[in-house]
């Protein structure tokens, strides 16, 4: 009789995962989601003039706002920290005003970056540029 309890069990556990799984409609707020990724429209080229207007401009994400900075970087430069330029804006543009050439030292370059309010687990929710350099 023993024999027959083991088998009881393998066979409940087959019927447990052969049962549908109903699927839940709510999504946790790291989960991707159905907005468009967050990308620039702008193409920068290969510098970043001092002392200029750049309109920075992107398209899709969430809509709740955006975080846009950029992260100076030169040689010998131990720490690298962003420098934030907008928080929490609901526009998907914003005028900036480029530092002055005495800010940073020769050799400088820049990242750029646009995030989304609603973050994730894939890249949709950022964007980020490649290293420009930022022209003395």
């Amino acid at each position: 009789m023993f024999f027959l309890y083991p088998l009881a069990l393998i066979f409940l556990s087959l019927l447990a995962t052969a049962a549908p799984i109903t699927s839940s409609s709510k999504r946790l707020p790291n989960q991707s989601s159905d907005f468009e990724p967050v990308r620039f429209l702008n193409h920068f080229g290969a510098s970043i003039p001092a002392e200029s207007t750049i309109k920075l401009e992107w398209q899709g994400g969430s809509g709740q706002g955006f975080d846009v900075y950029y992260i100076p970087q030169w040689p010998e430069q131990v720490d690298y920290y962003p420098i934030e330029l907008v928080a929490g804006t609901t526009e998907n543009h914003f005028t900036w005003q480029t530092p002055k050439k005495s800010d940073y030292p020769k050799g400088t370059t820049f990242i750029l970056g646009v995030n989304d309010a609603v973050t994730s687990l894939s890249s949709d929710w950022y964007d980020v540029t490649g290293l420009l350099n930022f022209a003395h």
